[in-house]
């Protein structure tokens, strides 16, 4: 070709015919599907992509370089199934697609993130009725993203949880909307030029299992109108439309339902203006809200099921009966909802792969080392107790 990529501008093309291959082992797509993709480059992965559509897949692909769009448009003006576009992709709305891939420019991770975010692109389950079509967006990223990109909301260290300085936007966004699966290192030879960070190949789903706190964020992160509004005014609408809590104003007292933040400054400000510390903040105390609430939920619906208080000798004794029991319940809430926190909140602290990700020198791994990883395994001491036993 007359021009080379430019590394300044983040070009950065791939060339390794297995990691195109994992590639679209990954995507997966199924025939009928869309599928966007962003940054072609010199057309490697369009290629892969032509070829494994067998023309049953609209392929659009969005190159902002005018040479390299100039040059895919010609080189597929004969694919009716494959549509060139020269623009930025943080300007389109991707929810329409069915799958989208990406080699991106590392710098411009997170903003795309947030732009599939806010579009709603990230939006629904298979399950539900969904803002978006779609089902994968699979990425290759810098090392440094993907950690970001599933950094836990707090570290723990010495037993006790510290906040952790990588966990921001896109750890956020990932932990509201996505399943992340880390599929693979990818060395730098993989590419010209070469980069000089190893890179990693992502899978992100939509989340099939949602909590009450991933709903909530949903509705502070998704922002098709451009409005922009305060968390405050958000959550707000959430609880009075009972969107995330059966209220019934008849029956049940919404101000039983705990609305503070810790920091007042996060209520104002819309999701987006957030720092990395009000982010996990914010996480902290959706979570601390959640387990309020519901603890006073059980325990007004414990109260119902209580016995009648003519069953005891006097008034005076059920009453009695009710203050052992309210103050056997403040003794236990605690307990129960550090537990239940534990358990139901747990992969928001998570620091498995985010761990193994610290490692260098991963694209020298073998992808099976890499898998046991990534999973919380130490293949190191596999191999040697393999070693052991064969011989």
């Amino acid at each position: 070709m007359d021009k080379n990529p430019n590394p300044i501008k983040d070009q950065f093309f791939l060339k390794d015919k297995k990691v195109l291959d994992d590639i679209i082992a990954t995507i997966d797509m199924q025939p009928g599907e869309t599928i966007v993709e962003i940054g072609g480059g010199e057309g490697a992965l369009t290629d892969y992509l032509v070829k494994t559509s067998k023309g049953q897949n609209f392929i659009t692909v969005i190159e902002k370089d005018p040479y390299y769009a100039n040059y895919l448009k010609k080189r597929y003006a004969d694919h009716k199934n494959v549509e060139v576009i020269e623009g930025d992709a943080l300007k389109f709305d991707l929810a329409d697609y069915d799958r989208v891939v990406a080699n991106l420019p590392y710098t411009i991770t997170e903003p795309f993130l947030i732009n599939l975010a806010a579009s709603g692109a990230f939006a629904g389950t298979e399950k539900s009725k969904r803002q978006s079509r779609v089902k994968s967006t699979t990425l290759l990223l810098s090392q440094n993203s993907v950690r970001k990109m599933v950094a836990p909301v707090q570290v723990v260290d010495g037993g006790s949880k510290h906040f952790c300085s990588e966990f921001g936007m896109m750890g956020a966004i990932c932990k509201a909307f996505l399943d992340v699966e880390v599929v693979r290192a990818v060395a730098s030879e993989a590419f010209f030029p070469e980069p000089a960070v190893t890179s990693i190949l992502v899978n992100l789903t939509p989340k099939q299992k949602l909590t009450t706190v991933d709903r909530i964020l949903q509705a502070f992160f998704v922002d098709t109108k451009g409005a922009g509004a305060s968390i405050k005014k958000v959550y707000s609408m959430i609880l009075a439309q009972s969107k995330v809590y059966n209220v019934n104003k008849y029956k049940n007292n919404q101000a039983s339902i705990s609305t503070s933040f810790t920091s007042k400054n996060i209520e104002d400000k819309n999701i987006y203006e957030l720092n990395n510390s009000q982010l996990s903040t914010l996480f902290q105390d959706l979570i601390r809200n959640d387990m309020n609430t519901k603890s006073k939920q059980n325990q007004k619906q414990s109260r119902i099921e209580r016995m009648d208080y003519r069953n005891f000798k006097t008034y005076e004794d059920y009453l009695d009966y009710e203050d052992m029991l309210e103050e056997q319940e403040r003794n236990q809430m605690k307990t129960r909802k550090a537990q239940n926190a534990m358990s139901k909140y747990e992969y928001m602290y998570d620091s498995t792969v985010y761990d193994a990700l610290s490692h260098r020198g991963l694209e020298y791994i073998s992808q099976e080392e890499f898998n046991a990883l990534v999973s919380g395994q130490d293949y190191e001491d596999e191999i040697e107790s393999s070693y052991i036993i064969s011989e």
